[in-house]
């Protein structure tokens, strides 16, 4: 009997052991896949002089980048210790629209700054509940480094956190309103994210 468990044991680890490295594996492709699938409506756009239209790439954004963002999760990380307040007093979907608002404008610079650079997909580091996945942007100059932070969803592969060059996208936000947390109105928390321009 004690052999038996031991063998489901050793088994079990191997699998999941397995698993783990699949995961992985599985990270790394699914943001190749991704990766290629915005480059050619990069590429494209790029060629018929769309990328100065803002329109064009919020449209870029919407279809190839937003909808594999976890906005959950990633909102949880931009408003916490908020959050549940956020969900309980019904909204969540505003402050989803305003980080999404924030992405789609950080996003837009970089997109319209692209030209025709090789983006290239490193290996994944599996975390356990999560994988990061490396990118590489090569400029001209030198290039950047962008690490996603992925997770698997019932829906697929879904990413929750992005670092550029070093900086961490939730942290950067969640520290630009840290003096707005503590605000008893929860409005001005979410509408921090997308300060009104200077005048």
């Amino acid at each position: 009997m004690y052999q038996k468990l031991t063998r489901t044991g050793l088994f079990l680890l191997l699998l999941f052991g397995l698993n783990t490295g699949a995961a992985a594996d599985e990270a790394k492709d699914f943001v190749v896949a991704l990766t290629r699938e915005l480059e050619t409506a990069l590429m494209a756009a790029r060629e018929q002089g769309l990328l100065e239209n803002q329109q064009h790439l919020d449209d870029l954004i919407d279809q190839h980048i937003l909808p594999y963002v976890d906005r959950e999760t990633l909102c949880k990380k931009v408003f916490r210790p908020r959050w549940e307040e956020i969900v309980a007093q019904g909204k969540a979907d505003d402050a989803y629209d305003a980080v999404f608002a924030s992405l789609k404008r950080t996003y837009r610079l970089a997109l319209a700054a692209y030209n025709g650079q090789q983006i290239e997909v490193g290996d994944s580091i599996d975390k356990g509940r999560y994988s990061i996945v490396r990118t590489r942007v090569h400029t001209r100059e030198n290039g950047h480094n962008i690490d996603l932070a992925l997770h698997r969803l019932e829906d697929g592969w879904r990413i929750f956190d992005v670092s550029v060059d070093g900086v961490v996208v939730t942290r950067t936000l969640n520290g630009s309103i840290q003096r707005v947390l503590q605000a008893d109105d929860i409005d001005a928390v979410i509408d921090a994210i997308n300060p009104p321009p200077a005048s």
